[in-house]
């Protein structure tokens, strides 16, 4: 054992001694007593963890930690990215919920114009009806007026004839 093992047992040893006397226990049974708690310390001293092993399980525990540092450093920005993207993905759907929006009010619109212009159409057409109508009825006129002037040329050259053959 090394010497501050041995002294720190002596110290301890001392120690139990006294506080078993103070007990009022024999002395030999103090003695019994403080040697049974050595021999025990002292058995279990190997499965005791010790300063130096602590500090050697600390160095393994950072020599693993470090790269699980900058995987959670590389997560951090991943999510600074993510809340970012986020953000502009929240914009952009904003911005689609007015571009959708204005989009069913120029449909609207449009909807009015077309009825609009089949009103419009509708009108067109009836009054180019009426329009033919007329046309009609002034052709129809005009091809009775010419068969009258037709009819009036040959009664009068008819007669024309007829006067100068009998008189």
């Amino acid at each position: 054992m090394p010497a501050a093992t041995t002294r720190s047992m002596a110290i301890m040893r001392a120690a139990t001694l006294e506080l078993l006397e103070r007990a009022k226990l024999p002395p030999e049974q103090a003695a019994a007593l403080a040697q049974a708690i050595e021999l025990e310390v002292s058995s279990q001293r190997d499965a005791m963890a010790s300063r130096s092993d602590f500090l050697e399980l600390r160095g393994e525990l950072r020599t693993e930690l470090t790269p699980l540092k900058s995987d959670v450093i590389q997560l951090k920005a991943d999510v600074a990215q993510l809340k970012v993207d986020v953000a502009q993905l929240k914009v952009d759907v904003a911005q689609l919920k007015v571009d959708v929006g204005q989009l069913k009010v120029d449909v609207a619109g449009l909807k009015r114009d077309v009825a609009q212009w089949r009103d419009d159409m509708r009108d067109w057409k009836s009054e180019i009806r009426v329009e033919l109508h007329g046309v009609k009825a002034e052709l129809v006129r005009w091809v009775f007026t010419v068969m009258l002037g037709q009819t009036a040329a040959l009664l009068g050259g008819g007669y024309f004839m007829l006067s100068r053959l009998t008189g």
